[in-house]
């Protein structure tokens, strides 16, 4: 019996051995390809309006214009509304900061019930009880940030005029699409 085990065992690193020479054989092979493939890359560059140029001859990007270089504008752009004057984009900056400092909080409460969710789903047994209570704590945060961006949307959308409130109504609303 040990040696039928023995034979098995020569037999399965003798396949092994083939199969990983035969291998290491198609992999010799191809550095030869990659030779013709760097032989034909010289060729490509004669052909092309590239030719003779090297790194240092690469034209670099235009700069950043300057009113996307400001360094307070910390807030991305929420929607795109033309005309809007000085005095709105400061109210909307405004705006925009309380928003965050009200949602801040909400989302870190989030992420922590999530976490406390993950785990009492992990352990073993599960601890339902405790999942149920965290899912509905989850649904009262979310409710909230929710009713918070809808506040903040109507918010925004008092601050602009007519015209432009048309175009801000016209845009996808992300927090009626996600669904957290």
């Amino acid at each position: 019996m040990k040696t039928n085990m023995k034979k098995r065992a020569m037999a399965i690193v003798m396949i092994s051995l083939l199969t990983i020479g035969s291998f290491a054989q198609q992999q010799d092979s191809n550095p030869g390809k990659a030779m013709e493939t760097q032989k034909v890359q010289p060729r490509l560059m004669q052909n092309t309006a590239f030719a003779g140029m090297n790194d240092r001859d690469i034209i670099p990007p235009p700069p950043v214009p300057a009113d996307f270089q400001q360094a307070d504008e910390l807030l991305p752009p929420v929607f795109i509304v033309p005309d809007l004057t000085p005095e709105q984009q400061a109210q909307i900056k405004k705006s925009d900061l309380k928003q965050m400092e009200a949602m801040t909080p909400l989302k870190n409460q989030m992420r922590e019930k999530m976490a406390r969710l993950n785990t009492a789903l992990t352990t073993q047994p599960a601890n339902m009880k405790e999942a149920n209570a965290l899912a509905e704590e989850i649904g009262q945060i979310h409710a909230s940030i929710l009713k918070l961006q809808i506040s903040h949307d109507q918010e925004l959308r008092n601050i602009l005029t007519r015209d432009q409130q048309v175009i801000f109504d016209s845009r996808p609303k992300p927090f009626l699409r996600r669904g957290r």
